[in-house]
């Protein structure tokens, strides 16, 4: 299966397109290559028992090994990326949106509930077929990199109101309780065989880690859009003492936000 590479983002390393339904053959592969570098192994030793003792210590298949978790690494970050990928709509629908104008504070955004069609079955038929250890640092990696992409989406909208502002600070506190559940989603039917050491569903509470991870995560853009919606006579205080390291750029950043000009700056 052939996944598309895209060149052209701002990160060090590539990410990758995942065809709707291919997570299950990336799994697959990590499934694969943690019975391979078990197995090259286990070789290694029952090859040590069979030779003689001075060729013992010229058995060595260390790289095969690490070949194998070379593979399984990049796997993880198709199925990261992959994600981040189908989440490309939702962020249109985000940017589309004129928070300048925002005026009425309701329910989740659409482009929240677009968000969570996408990530939840995902995140499932990935807890379904992968080891513990793998669909954790799956996790991790997806948490920190959304919070990220969300961070900078929101900058780039240029100017919150502060209605716009009070819709954002709901629909994150929604997108943060989903992803405080992500290790724990139950197991979704993918109608295909489950390979060995899989994760099983029963677990109730997320690991103290990521919990701690994606709270303070979070945290960075509550502050951000608490701001935002400060009215400017009272923001330098809020600022001080709602980001004691925010720096110059950072309150540059949430003036802008406000749309609030040079003079007032």
């Amino acid at each position: 299966v052939a996944f598309a590479k895209q060149e052209g983002s701002s990160s060090a390393q590539p990410t990758y397109k995942v065809p709707n339904g291919e997570e299950v053959t990336v799994c697959h592969v990590i499934g694969t290559c943690e019975y391979c570098a078990e197995t090259v192994e286990a070789l290694e030793d029952l090859i040590r028992d069979t030779v003689d003792e001075q060729y013992k210590e010229k058995i060595d298949m260390m790289p095969q090994q690490e070949a194998f978790h070379e593979i399984t690494a990049k796997a993880i970050r198709v199925l990261v990326t992959g994600l981040e990928n189908r989440l490309e709509e939702a962020y249109r629908m985000m940017n589309t949106t004129n928070w300048a104008m925002f005026d009425e504070v309701g329910e989740e955004s659409d482009y929240v509930r677009l968000m969570h069609r996408e990530i939840q079955p995902y995140i499932t038929t990935t807890r379904g077929l992968i080891p513990t250890s793998y669909f954790r640092s799956v996790c991790d990696k997806f948490a920190m990199a959304f919070t990220n992409d969300f961070y900078d989406a929101i900058i780039r909208l240029k100017t919150i109101s502060e209605q716009g502002s009070q819709q954002l600070l709901l629909d994150i506190q929604i997108l943060k309780t989903l992803f405080l559940k992500l290790p724990i989603m139950e197991q979704a039917a993918v109608g295909v065989s489950t390979p060995r050491k899989t994760v099983q569903t029963g677990s109730t509470i997320a690991p103290a880690m990521y919990t701690k991870m994606v709270n303070k995560q979070f945290k960075k853009i509550e502050i951000l859009l608490k701001l935002t919606g400060t009215p400017n006579a009272l923001l330098i205080d809020v600022f001080r003492d709602q980001w004691p390291g925010g720096t110059a750029a950072d309150l540059q950043t949430v003036m802008s936000l406000k749309g609030m000009k040079r003079p007032e700056q």
